[in-house]
């Protein structure tokens, strides 16, 4: 060909080849940000195995703690139950205590008290009478001597309750 052709080639042969340098010189800027975006990534990807790592002992330290509490919640229930029962048996109790309290005061009038019901006390009651028993009873008779003249009023027997 002539010069001018070959002048136009080498015009296109340098536009192209700077249009490849240009190409080259983005496909290194993208690359680049490719490496950082790849590293933030990784990074990511790291952070978010950790945050995996700990959701997952979360998890399991709130099964254990769930069953704790179920455990806690059964032995507060069955507690709860024993103290109704208590509180029954009390309520019970407290019932039969007041029966008996009249029953006491009824027995406890003049009328109905005999000398032999001393033997009807915690000490002589269905046990073996002994002489160390005999010799308690008669010290305690022995001793109503000194009251020999003393009026016998509620004050004073209440005195020797």
């Amino acid at each position: 060909g002539s010069v001018v052709e070959i002048d136009i080639g080498c015009e296109q042969i340098a536009n192209l080849t700077a249009k490849l340098r240009a190409t080259e010189s983005k496909l290194e800027a993208t690359e680049s940000k490719l490496d950082a975006v790849t590293t933030d990534l990784n990074k990511t990807e790291d952070a978010l195995e950790t945050v995996t790592g700990r959701l997952n002992s979360t998890q399991e330290e709130l099964g254990t703690v769930r069953e704790e509490l179920r455990k806690t919640k059964d032995l507060l229930d069955t507690e709860a139950a024993e103290r109704n029962k208590t509180v029954e048996s009390l309520e019970t109790c407290t019932g039969t205590l007041a029966d008996t309290r009249t029953e006491l005061g009824a027995a406890r009038r003049f009328e109905n008290i005999t000398r032999w019901d001393v033997l009807y006390t915690a000490p002589y009651f269905n046990k073996v009478f002994t002489s160390e028993l005999y010799q308690q009873l008669t010290s305690s008779w022995e001793m109503l001597q000194k009251l020999v003249g003393v009026n016998m009023t509620d004050g004073v027997v209440n005195h020797f309750r």
